[in-house]
């Protein structure tokens, strides 16, 4: 009997960025750094720049961190050659966007339809949850799902422990999105259960991120992710010890503040870690 060949380099997916991709990750940036500009630099002004007013300016600021890591992930699948060092970010901003449809709903009645911000709120949160797995459906197919030549193997046990990482997250940010109250009483700055909900939401896209990186061999598919996670908790770091009078303890020294720094400095771990690991 033939044996039939193995499939040829040209056979391979060509793991390019569909222009469809770039075109939805240029329409998203514009948003996302005009977020990060309104909440990190004016976070007393959210009431009248943004979707609605936040308090205190430490959260504000702390999501506005959060949208430049997610230009950060953007700009990358804007102007990257490789899907499958973007691809993973694209199910946990699902996860995400779709958190934030459902804070609006749940919290209607707080909002204000008449207010500009909320509308184009509303309008990227209402179209996002179903775009954006819609294109990384169409894209996926584009990844040769293979370690190439200079990338490196993640190790077995760094994938296990980003995977518990991640659900932790998932069930820290299930649980404070089904019951606020809960959260409200343990987080270190004053929340309402609107703010805690949302607040759920980023857990969730951390949590989802966890989860889906640690199904990822390749260390070119984790550097994007990780880096636009760490940009975030770096400007969140920045906004603790320039508000620090916001916590309940009027102080910077506490859990939450200890917590980002370990997140940070396991970041520079795996980096140092897997340098030293062997190119393929």
């Amino acid at each position: 009997m033939q044996s039939i060949p193995p499939p040829s380099a040209a056979d391979q997916p060509a793991d390019r960025i569909l222009t469809e991709t770039r075109v939805v990750a240029a329409l998203v940036i514009p948003f996302l750094v005009l977020a990060f500009l309104i909440l990190y630099l004016y976070p007393q002004e959210s009431g009248r720049r943004f979707a609605w007013q936040f308090r205190p300016d430490l959260m504000a600021m702390y999501v506005g961190a959060g949208y430049l890591g997610g230009a950060y992930l953007f700009g990358h699948t804007l102007f990257g050659r490789a899907w499958h060092r973007v691809t993973n970010g694209f199910l946990p901003v699902t996860a995400f966007a779709t958190s934030m449809l459902l804070v609006t709903l749940l919290h209607w009645d707080q909002m204000d339809i008449r207010h500009f911000p909320f509308q184009l709120w509303l309008i990227l949160y209402a179209v996002t949850p179903v775009l954006v797995p819609v294109i990384w459906l169409r894209n996926r197919p584009q990844d040769p799902r293979l370690l190439a030549a200079g990338d490196k193997r993640v190790p077995a046990i760094s994938r296990l422990t980003m995977g518990l990482i991640g659900l932790i997250f998932v069930l820290l940010a299930v649980a404070g999105f089904l019951f606020p109250n809960w959260l409200i009483d343990v987080w270190v700055w004053p929340l309402a259960a609107r703010s805690a909900r949302l607040l759920s939401g980023w857990h969730m896209l951390l949590g989802v991120g966890g989860l889906v990186i640690s199904r990822e061999e390749r260390w070119s598919g984790w550097r994007v992710p990780l880096e636009s996670i760490g940009l975030w908790q770096l400007l969140v770091l920045v906004a603790i010890f320039m508000q620090p009078e916001d916590f309940h303890s009027g102080t910077a020294v506490n859990w939450y503040t200890a917590s980002v720094i370990i997140i940070l400095a396991g970041m520079v771990g795996i980096y140092l870690f897997m340098s030293r690991q062997p190119k393929a």
